[in-house]
């Protein structure tokens, strides 16, 4: 029996190689891609049974993968997979099903959980949902074309808003321990005041003490 090949796509090294070990501990044969026209290329010269890919990627991320996957009649038959800790929306789940992927999983995920979806869909054979691969007219691709665009740019604001957010949060966090530790300095240096005018103070007073001293011993 032939070993199936699952093409892993992730600009992240950890990240390539954790799955991989996953996936050739349970006896798959992988080759990786470092973004998605480098997939595209290696899996046209030797197709996959399998693509996993990531979404956030340089030069092309996975949405545009996913397109192109489907719009090429030797791989659109191929079931593609997306695992993103990036994308987690469920507006973004629903894009990528719509532009054919087979499954969205969301990082992190129990490797049993993830490795269990990876044999059904090697193992069912189905097809890509109707009509993600259907030739259309021109008209229909101008309009498809725009929907993509539309969606596609969604997608990006949100996990640009999201990312706004992130950093919004980070700075008020990091603005409120700034300020929590200024009060800490503060708090330091008062005490440190009134130590130094206590100090002060005896030393006046032992000062005082011993001029007097000093006049009894004279009389």
């Amino acid at each position: 029996m032939t070993t199936q090949q699952i093409l892993i796509v992730d600009d992240r090294e950890e990240n390539r190689y954790l799955l991989e070990a996953l996936l050739q501990g349970n006896g798959y044969e992988v080759f990786t891609a470092v973004h998605g026209e480098d997939a595209l290329e290696k899996a046209r010269k030797d197709p996959p049974d399998l693509i996993i890919t990531d979404i956030l990627m340089p030069v092309m991320d996975g949405f545009s993968l996913c397109r192109a996957w489907m719009k090429d009649e030797r791989l659109q038959s191929i079931p593609l997979i997306f695992y993103t800790a990036t994308y987690t929306d469920e507006r973004d789940r629903e894009f990528a099903l719509s532009l054919g992927a087979r499954h969205f999983i969301v990082k992190p995920t129990e490797p049993d959980k993830f490795m269990a979806i990876v044999h059904d869909i090697l193992a069912s054979g189905e097809q890509p949902p109707a009509g993600s691969a259907a030739p259309a007219g021109r008209h229909d691709q101008a309009s498809e074309e725009s929907v993509y665009l539309k969606q596609y740019n969604e997608a990006l604001i949100r996990k640009l808003e999201s990312k706004m957010e992130q950093l919004e949060n980070l700075n008020q966090e990091l603005e409120k321990k700034v300020a929590e530790r200024t009060a800490q300095l503060h708090e330091t240096i008062g005490r440190l005041e009134e130590l130094n005018r206590v100090f002060v103070g005896r030393q006046l007073k032992m000062a005082d003490l011993k001029k007097r001293i000093e006049e009894l011993e004279k009389k």
